[in-house]
């Protein structure tokens, strides 16, 4: 059996038409989202520059200054100087940590009388050649009796010698702020107060002095005076009368504080 494999000629199936697409509206498309596009970047610039509708520059949240307060902008443009003013600057108080800093200094001890240690009469050479050495404590005794000098037939003891006093020790340093002295009751005495560290005429301060003094005279010193020895030194006599001159101490105080 004979198969008949030729086939003849297929036609092909009906496909159909492609519409062909249309150029100049997708061109349109395109062209209208790139607007968009720089539509918004433009935008955003603006809105991130914090710029107006008027092209002013606004603070954020607020208001403009101009237009709210018209009278403040013209009294800034016509005083620089006020807008630029600084705040003042705030102290703040001192607190309870601070002020041990704002203390007054603690107030010096008030002078008041200092005890003597001991006491002896003293002449130009020291403790060797004073009056009457055997006398000088009278001068601590409140005036029961008083220690005197030698008497003389001048106020500057004859010629003889340059003075004649008491030698007070105070046993350690002293300041001094006065010395009182109850003399007899004839005026004419010459004293001075000499301060210091050494029992020596030369190595002792003027510190105060006083003429034509009798009675009780108070001394006080006229520049700091600090040392162990306090002197009193006579350098002129009152009259006793009859040709004679010659002191008597009655009583002798010191004011001071203990050390220099």
């Amino acid at each position: 059996m004979t198969v008949d494999t030729e086939l003849g000629p297929v036609e092909p199936e009906s496909e159909e038409p492609k519409q062909p697409g249309n150029p100049g509206m997708k061109w349109k498309i395109f062209v209208g989202c790139l607007v968009g596009v720089f539509v918004l970047l433009a935008a955003f610039d603006l809105i991130s520059k914090g710029v107006g509708p008027g092209g002013g520059t606004l603070a954020s949240g607020a208001t403009s200054p101009a237009a709210a307060h018209p009278a403040a902008t013209s009294a800034s443009a016509a005083s620089p100087s006020a807008a630029s003013a600084a705040p003042p600057i705030a102290v703040a108080a001192p607190t309870a940590s601070h002020q041990g800093l704002f203390r007054s200094p603690a107030a010096s001890p008030a002078p008041h009388p200092l005890v003597v240690n001991a006491i002896a009469a003293f002449g130009p050479e020291g403790m060797s050649d004073g009056d009457h050495p055997g006398f000088a404590s009278r001068a601590l005794d409140d005036g029961a009796q008083p220690w005197y000098s030698s008497w003389y037939l001048s106020p500057e003891f004859g010629n003889l010698q340059t003075g004649t006093g008491l030698l007070l020790d105070m046993g350690k340093t002293v300041t001094v702020s006065s010395v009182q002295l109850t003399l007899g009751g004839q005026p004419g005495a010459t004293v001075q107060v000499r301060v210091g560290d050494i029992a020596a005429l030369d190595d002792m301060f003027i510190v105060s002095a006083a003429s034509d003094v009798g009675g009780t005279v108070r001394l006080p010193t006229e520049v700091r005076a600090s040392g162990r020895y306090v002197l009193i030194w006579f350098t002129a006599l009152p009259p006793i009368g009859h040709g004679e001159y010659q002191v008597s101490v009655y009583d002798a105080t010191v004011d001071g504080t203990p050390g220099s």
